[in-house]
């Protein structure tokens, strides 16, 4: 993989997303079905995957009061010009939004969790007095697969779709070798990375001045003010990204720059750098060079975990992103970029995905404190040794680790959180 198939990777893995992903892919996926047929409603179906399913059903519609899967299915079917990507959401009208409240109290909708399919998968099924439409969007949150009006199918590609195409893409390659290949990459062309900085920082105001949420920038300052909170790099780090993550999952209507599918992700693999390198004043050719590692090693790491996965991806592949994004801003070679990476891996492993909320705040800054503390101990030659837990004799053999952790260790984590969250 070349540095130009890279760049092509990261224009399409870092895009603007306004909410969270998933509530936003199901609209996405209602309003593609809607539009194929029109009319007055009658009742939706929808089948959908675990993850999408917990990620969705607790956390802040933007443009809205409201949370719930049955509010995104609604929404889609509101609007008159829907934009078909992962800013739909940004074009919301009082209006749609006060149609989408009477289609939900109304409409009969039945919901099926899929606990066996793709990571992120959505099935969609309207019908209305001018017939039935269905779309399917699968593996990744706009990824189009399946179109039906009636018993005309417009879009089949189901039997052409991979499992998992990011580790297809990429994981084929020693992250390494990939890593040394974004050095290669002229400033010109990694430059439009540095836009998630501008537009994530501004999620992150957004979340120190707001009163909803969890509060945790008022908060913060309070802390603060009392001595009990200092103003060090890792407190900067850590509360810039938490308050970020507050105001999204709490619903504020601001695009945030996504990383492989996650907007928190993006805050995760955009935001430590981003206070680095303002607090230190690094060049913005090298910030841009450390975002593009960061981007690469989460997408990665979803390579061989999934989009979507009982483990916290913005726990663990993104806070590993941001560790090799920062260590390489300070000067660290790969020897300490492979120790920051580990590091983050070793020590957050374990951290369970239990649906986005903005209770994922608080993991979030845990996240950000430990790529910062796993990036600067790196430098000193700290890493968690081998046998270790999972940890591996390099950084592919642990991630193969991780990946038995998630897929086999971890087989009913979904199913039980689904069954905490609906009790």
């Amino acid at each position: 993989m070349g540095p130009q198939d890279l760049v092509n990777l990261l224009k399409r893995e870092v895009v603007p997303a306004i909410g969270c992903t998933e509530p936003v892919a199901i609209a996405l996926t209602s309003a593609y079905a809607f539009n194929l047929i029109k009319g007055d409603i009658k009742n939706i179906k929808m089948k959908i995957s675990s993850n999408v399913y917990k990620n969705a059903k607790a956390v802040g519609i933007p443009g809205t009061d409201h949370t719930g899967i049955e509010m995104a299915l609604a929404l889609g079917t509101t609007m008159k010009e829907p934009v078909y990507d992962l800013t739909i959401l940004a074009h919301l009208t009082e209006e749609d939004t006060k149609k989408a409240l009477e289609i939900r109290d109304s409409i009969p909708m039945d919901i099926e969790v899929l606990y066996n399919s793709p990571k992120v998968h959505i099935d969609v099924e309207v019908n209305t007095n001018n017939g039935m439409a269905r779309a399917i969007i699968s593996h990744k949150h706009t990824n189009l697969v399946y179109l039906q009006s009636n018993d005309k199918v417009i879009l089949d590609k189901r039997s052409s779709e991979k499992d998992d195409d990011t580790k297809q893409d990429i994981t084929a390659y020693p992250l390494e070798e990939l890593i040394l290949q974004v050095l290669n990459i002229p400033f010109e062309s990694l430059e439009f990375l540095l836009k998630g900085i501008d537009i994530n920082m501004a999620m992150a105001k957004a979340g120190m001045e707001m009163k909803v949420g969890m509060n945790i920038g008022s908060s913060w300052k309070r802390l603060s003010q009392r001595g009990l909170l200092g103003d060090d790099l890792n407190n900067d780090i850590t509360l810039h990204t938490a308050a970020a993550c507050d105001a999204r999952m709490a619903g504020v209507n601001l695009p945030v720059m996504s990383s492989s599918g996650s907007g928190n992700n993006g805050l995760i693999a955009i935001i430590p750098i981003a206070r680095v390198a303002k607090r230190l004043d690094y060049p913005k050719e090298k910030v841009a060079q450390a975002l593009a590692i960061s981007h690469l090693v989460n997408t990665y790491i979803k390579g061989y975990i999934g989009r979507l996965s009982p483990i916290c991806g913005c726990g663990v592949s993104a806070g590993a992103g941001a560790a090799a994004g920062i260590t390489y801003l300070m000067e660290g070679d790969m020897g300490d970029i492979n120790r920051a990476i580990i590091n983050v891996l070793s020590s957050l492993a374990g951290m369970i995905c239990d649906g986005g909320k903005v209770g994922c705040s608080l993991k979030l800054s845990a996240s950000a404190g430990m790529a910062w503390q796993a990036a600067i101990l790196a430098s000193e030659g700290v890493k968690v040794p081998v046998g270790n837990g999972i940890v591996g004799s390099n950084i592919q053999e642990t991630l193969e680790n991780l990946k038995i952790l998630s897929d086999k260790g971890m087989a009913e984590v979904d199913r039980s959180v689904i069954s905490v969250m609906c009790n």
